[in-house]
């Protein structure tokens, strides 16, 4: 595949330059290839995007090409100008000349989470126009309606994404999360009608560690999602966690692991982090898909961790650890939460 790697675009965290270094090392040894700059709380991707970048964030997003460049990190960088368009394509062009100027070479343009009926033929007439004004740039589409679940009325009938297809430019790839913004799985099928119906090159933006929606939720799990689907279908896949660096590495390596088929164990993956040894004793606490039913050894080990644990990940962990102790001594009925955090009790 063409793009394989992370993606920083996720609500409430926003990763330091130094984080965002270590991510770029972290894809390197493992074998991915690109990082998506989009994140939800840097104003000037979003809220404020007519704005110019500060000469500092400038500056360091400078630095941050050249390590990424020098790890052969591919970058694709992000702007969401669907907040107040109004025919601003003068402030659009502005903005991606600034990065094209660093070096930026590849440039999504999003669409996503605008909550209020989109025009198709906007979305597309801005792509198109971009890519015909810079005609040495990559471009790329992150549409509004990005699964099947935001589909209007339903993924077969929209209107929106029938004439996305007819009218966006042939070879701009388009970002789709799945069947539901948070997917656990994909399959040929799926892919298949995707490509048929979408018409563009296919790239997967894949929310399975992403817990902006759950938090103080985590998720350690073994990333399985594409095990019944030929990649090849595909031009590439990404992953958008949790903006938590440590638990982002271990989803990054799990990933990496997948894609190379599994030649190790998840269980080899988590010695290589720095999560107690015991782990495996409550590690259904964060799977995707979790349980909550522990017996008492179960939750003295959980309560070690909270009390006599000092690892790297613990600033990490500790929120979620701190609530699911709560729910499991007092016990929860909320089937809201439950249902939220994907919790079996």
């Amino acid at each position: 595949m063409k793009y394989t790697g992370y993606i920083e675009g996720y609500y409430g965290k926003l990763l330091s330059w130094d984080e965002r270094h270590q991510i770029i090392d972290h894809l390197f040894k493992n074998d991915l290839n690109t990082f998506f700059y989009c994140p939800k709380e840097d104003p000037f991707h979003r809220s404020q995007w007519k704005e110019p970048y500060p000469e500092s964030w400038m500056s360091s997003f400078t630095n941050f090409i050249n390590h990424a460049n020098k790890n052969s990190i591919k970058i694709i960088f992000g702007i969401s100008p669907g907040l107040e368009y109004n025919n601003s394509f003068k402030n659009l062009s502005d903005k991606i000349e600034s990065v094209i100027h660093l070096g930026v070479k590849d440039i999504s343009i999003l669409f996503d989470d605008l909550f209020e009926d989109q025009s198709a033929e906007l979305h597309a007439d801005i792509l198109n126009e971009c890519s015909r004004h810079f005609n040495d740039t990559n471009f790329y589409c992150v549409p509004a309606e990005y699964c099947n679940q935001l589909s209007k009325p339903n993924f077969d009938d929209s209107k929106y994404l029938e004439n996305l297809s007819l009218l966006l430019n042939a070879d701009i790839p388009i970002f789709w999360t799945g069947s539901k913004v948070v997917s656990a799985n994909y399959t040929s099928d799926d892919i298949s009608k995707w490509r048929d119906k979408l018409k563009h090159p296919l790239i997967v933006w894949d929310n399975f560690y992403a817990n902006d929606y759950c938090t103080p939720k985590v998720i350690i799990d073994d990333y399985s999602s594409l095990k019944e689907i030929n990649l090849d279908a595909l031009e590439g896949v990404l992953i958008n966690p949790m903006g938590l660096l440590e638990l982002d590495k271990i989803a990054l390596s799990s990933f990496s692991n997948s894609l190379k088929n599994h030649p190790k164990s998840f269980e080899d993956i988590l010695e290589e982090s720095d999560l107690p040894s015991s782990f495996h004793k409550v590690s259904k606490l964060f799977r995707f898909r979790a349980s909550i039913d522990l017996n008492q050894s179960e939750l003295e080990v959980l309560e070690s961790y909270l009390w006599n644990w000092h690892g790297n990940l613990k600033s990490e962990l500790y929120p979620y650890m701190h609530l699911l102790r709560l729910m499991i001594k007092e016990g929860t009925s909320d089937q809201t939460i439950l249902k939220r955090f994907n919790l079996k009790s």
